[in-house]
């Protein structure tokens, strides 16, 4: 007769452990502690496959500045960085060269030990640390230092030819190496050349021909009129397929404007005036700019340009020209010159003309892919060293210019805002402007909505307290 096999049972003391409520909890917590630990893991490997990052830092120290996150976007060819670094200066490097790889795949870089790497140096005529060569299949280009600035401006020059452009002198025009705050295109000489233009005067007077490398004329706001001579050259300049941008200001150059009727451009001796879309606390003699035409301006500015007393510039019907800025629907024109310099601004009935105006206009001499452009601007003053920090104002230069001069993928770059610390010394410093309306909304919001709400807030609070007891 078989015997009943004997089932070991578990001691009292072993089930009790494994029933006490603490235990259930420890056990309760570890799993949550192991499940928290594996979803930050995983979170963490997803983060480095998508290489997300997140740059808090107020000067946006650790980005790319939107200009050259766009000019490496640009890219249609390779380009390879090669930087001979100090010992133990390797990581400096490599952060800002990781970040333009991660931008474009037709960019990279690789990094050596001077001293480890004699012969490669001496290949490349290297012998300082930290230098930096830039180059193509069929360009290079050295530089003794590897800043973002820098690197900027060696990327554009490898990937595509300088322009010239040449800024006329000898009429009162804004000198660009002047660095007066009010009159200085100082500032915008560097952003020109940071893109790779290089700035030069013309004394069209003397010279009596407009040289052969000009890529684009500049006619910076003009005191006194040009010698029939002069504009004489200028358009055989543009019959051979040369461009031209005239920033004239209002009641200055009356026989210059009538020279540009013959383009399709309409001047008049009026001023643009608007008391609702422009800089707080500004004159209405200072309206924002925010209506482009698509067709002819193909990105708008990132910013609201401002344009400090400007004329209209309109085009004749029919004509060659074709206007592409715009003031506002508010905006007027004040037809009499003498009120306008008594400040009598207000809009007269009868007398001056709602808006909106074109302030800015294109016209095209000859045809083909050899035809001339002719830019007018109605105002001088906005890209000067003290009006250039306008968000806005420096992209719509900058843009028109590229525009006319073939480098489609510079326009609408966002040139000034988020500039990095390595370009504060060369791009405007950012301040706050507002429009009349949103200076308005800021007011209401700010200073009378959100401390009513926090009173009524309080208010209630106090008295939900008061009715509990």
């Amino acid at each position: 007769m078989a015997r009943d096999a004997i089932v070991p049972s578990s001691s009292p003391a072993e089930v009790g452990w494994l029933s006490r409520e603490s235990t259930k909890r420890f056990i309760l917590l570890g799993l949550e502690v192991v499940f928290f630990l594996v979803l930050i893991i995983a979170i963490e490997a997803l983060v480095t496959r998508a290489n997300t990052r997140f740059d808090l830092t107020p000067e946006k120290k650790y980005s790319l500045s939107e200009m050259t996150s766009q000019a490496l976007h640009a890219l249609n060819k390779p380009v390879q960085a090669t930087v001979f670094y100090r010992r133990g200066e390797r990581e400096k490097h490599g952060e800002l060269l990781d970040l333009m790889t991660q931008e474009s795949s037709f960019f990279s870089y690789q990094l050596f030990d001077l001293d480890r790497a004699p012969g490669l140096a001496q290949r490349y005529g290297v012998t300082a640390y930290g230098t930096t060569v830039v180059e193509t299949e069929d360009n290079r280009l050295t530089l003794p230092l590897a800043d973002e600035e820098r690197l900027l401006n060696a990327l554009l020059r490898v990937v595509q030819s300088e322009k010239t452009l040449y800024f006329l002198v000898g009429h009162g025009e804004n000198d660009p190496v002047e660095p007066e705050e009010r009159s200085g295109y100082g500032v915008l000489r560097k952003v020109l050349e940071t893109e790779n233009y290089r700035v030069r005067p013309l004394p069209l007077l003397t010279v009596r021909k407009i040289p052969s490398d000009a890529s684009l004329i500049i006619v910076a706001g003009p005191k006194g009129e040009l010698s029939p001579g002069e504009l004489d050259a200028m358009t055989t300049y543009l019959q051979a397929g040369g461009h031209i941008i005239f920033m004239l200001d209002p009641y200055t150059v009356p026989a210059l404007s009538g020279y540009l009727s013959q383009f399709g451009f309409k001047m008049e001796e009026t001023v643009v005036v608007d008391d609702q879309n422009q800089v707080a606390g500004g004159e209405p003699l200072m309206p924002m700019i925010a209506n482009f035409s698509k067709e002819v301006f193909p990105r708008q500015p990132r910013g609201e340009p401002m344009l400090p007393v400007v004329q209209p510039v309109r085009v004749q019907e029919g004509g060659k020209a074709q206007a592409f800025a715009f003031s506002s629907d508010t905006s007027w024109i004040v037809k009499s010159k003498e009120r306008a310099e008594r400040n009598e601004l207000a809009f007269k009935s009868g007398e001056d003309e709602r808006g909106p105006f074109p302030v800015a206009a294109v016209a095209t001499v000859g045809e083909g892919e050899k035809a001339g452009k002719v830019v007018v601007l109605g105002d001088s003053d906005f890209v000067n060293n003290f009006y250039v920090r306008v968000p806005g104002n420096v992209d719509f230069f900058m843009n028109t210019v590229s525009w006319i001069v073939g480098r489609q993928e510079l326009v609408a770059l966002g040139r000034t805002p988020n500039a990095p610390v390595s370009k504060r010394g060369s791009t405007p410093k950012q301040s706050l402007y507002m429009t009349a309306g949103q200076s308005r909304l800021f007011f209401w919001v700010m200073v009378v909505l959100e401390p009513v709400a926090v009173f009524l807030l309080g208010m209630a609070v106090f008295a939900r307290r008061r009715q509990k007891g």
